[in-house]
């Protein structure tokens, strides 16, 4: 295993650099950018006329000199593949460049998003394992009977509603007075309350729960039914199998033929899934986070993209990238924690 993970990691390093390298390459086709709309700005300002406004607009060549002073300074003034490289040389030391938009280092923008995204994706990531493998293996034992059917309904309508729908119906039911007698069960939106500060320590984690349930929710609609199914059909592929029959003909317990030996090889399929899982606690989701005001990774990201703010999106699909290589190698390891069988070699 040592010697599969030192080639792992080997090959890691150049598909990092494909993949930053086209990003990098495809956002300088982009329209726009921080130098377009530093000058956007200044002929605002210049058609203002006092209050710093100019009472002349700018010739030509003063445009000219303007915009490549700002694209020296935005180091914009050099081919792509040399601003590449000394992206890449400042990667080293985590230097992603300041945010245009905000004016701090970019890394410290992802700082303080991080957190927002990870307070429902890591919720989301152990409720799906937690419950679609007990509930794919109670619909696997139960084939065909009509609560196999019935939740097979539930879970394909629940798979069919689009996120942001679904993420609205939740607002208008739970977080307004429209619908419940009750009033609202739940914030409209955002991560905390404003009185968050002086509330006590239990308090807090109680109005964060508030704030993340229904994002967490939605989060779940996307793979929860996927990975439920995928559990159930593995389950009653491996229980066909013919040393499932033979166990059985031994006169083994059936608890024992089935999670001793079924079900440790009829997980197998869902360990795929640990990387993509861990790729979205970084990525975020820019649909559930715009709906729930939620200042995370998947907003800072749609923002970035909006603004042109180049450094903070080399930023984010840089750690997107890491993050989604480093998932596919844990996803590999952990067949091994569920089948020692396997041999990487």
């Amino acid at each position: 295993m040592r010697a599969y993970v030192i080639k792992r990691f080997l090959a890691m390093l150049p598909m990092f650099f494909i993949m930053t390298g086209v990003f990098f390459s495809m956002q300088n086709c982009m329209p726009g950018g921080p130098v377009q709309e530093a000058l956007a700005r200044i002929k605002g300002q210049d058609m203002g006329g006092g209050g710093g406004g100019r009472d002349t607009p700018r010739s030509a060549e003063e445009m000219a000199k303007l915009k490549a002073d700002l694209e020296r300074q935005y180091g914009l003034d050099k081919p792509v593949h040399v601003r590449y490289v000394n992206w890449v040389k400042n990667l080293v030391t985590l230097e992603f460049g300041d945010s245009i938009t905000t004016r701090r280092p970019a890394m410290e923008t992802i700082v303080s998003r991080f957190p927002v995204s990870l307070g429902f994706g890591i919720p989301g990531f152990f409720l799906t394992y937690l419950i679609c493998i007990p509930l794919g293996v109670f619909k696997g034992l139960r084939d065909g009977t009509p609560l196999d059917v019935g939740s097979s309904f539930v879970l394909f309508v629940a798979y069919s509603i689009p996120s942001v729908v679904a993420s609205v119906i939740l607002l208008l039911v739970f977080c307004t007075d429209r619908v419940l007698p009750g009033g609202a069960l739940f914030p409209l939106g955002g991560i905390h309350s404003d009185n968050f500060d002086s509330l006590g320590m239990v308090a807090q984690a109680w109005d964060y729960v508030k704030h993340m349930f229904l994002p967490v929710c939605v989060s779940l609609l996307g793979g929860f039914t996927f990975y439920t199914l995928l559990m159930k059909n593995s389950l009653l592929e491996v229980i066909r199998s013919d040393y499932i029959r033979t166990a059985r003909a031994k006169g083994l317990n059936e608890k024992a033929v089935l999670f001793k030996h079924a079900l440790r090889n009829a997980i197998l399929p869902l360990m795929v899934g640990i990387g993509g899982f861990l790729s979205s606690f970084v990525a975020g989701s820019i649909i559930i986070e715009s709906v729930f005001g939620l200042p995370g990774m998947g907003l800072l990201f749609l923002e970035a993209i909006s603004s042109r703010d180049f450094n903070v999106m080399m930023a984010v699909i840089s750690l997107i990238s890491i993050t989604i290589m480093f998932g596919q190698l844990i996803s590999d390891l952990a067949y091994v924690l569920v089948d020692p069988r396997i041999d990487f070699n």
